[in-house]
């Protein structure tokens, strides 16, 4: 499975990374910006997964998913949005989020620090739904 990490603290990437490839042998491409995750995703459009944290400086995690979901090719890409300050309990953030249609990117919300378990099993089902579409 391919994933995508999209965050300015280089603290953050290498802990998640190494949880991530702790539970399973995941394909994983770093961005240490909102520019250079665009960048990313624009020269490789089939990630399974990109997981985004919310508060970047120049492009914030939800400006970035607003343009993925104005692009044809990137719309496809499922978001796990991360964030260590989420307002309210993720899943009643992720709700809120999906009655937005400018974010239809975004598919979870997970906080910081980082549940390993979780994290994957939220990995593998947003992958799974999102495979299950494309071939609806």
């Amino acid at each position: 499975m391919k994933l995508l990490i999209i965050d300015n603290d280089e603290g953050t990437v290498i802990t998640l990374k190494a949880l991530l490839t702790s539970y399973e042998n995941f394909a994983i491409d770093v961005a240490y910006s909102g520019q250079e995750g665009l960048d990313k995703m624009t020269a490789f459009p089939n990630y399974d997964v990109v997981l985004i944290d919310i508060m970047m400086p120049e492009i914030s995690g939800i400006e970035l998913c607003q343009m993925m979901t104005k692009n044809y090719k990137l719309s496809k890409i499922p978001v796990i949005l991360m964030s260590s300050a989420i307002p309210m309990a993720p899943d009643e953030y992720s709700q809120m989020l999906a009655r937005d249609n400018s974010l239809t990117v975004i598919k979870g919300v997970i906080e910081k620090p980082f549940i390993g378990d979780e994290l994957v099993k939220k990995i593998h089902q947003i992958a799974f739904n999102n495979h299950k579409m494309k071939l609806a």
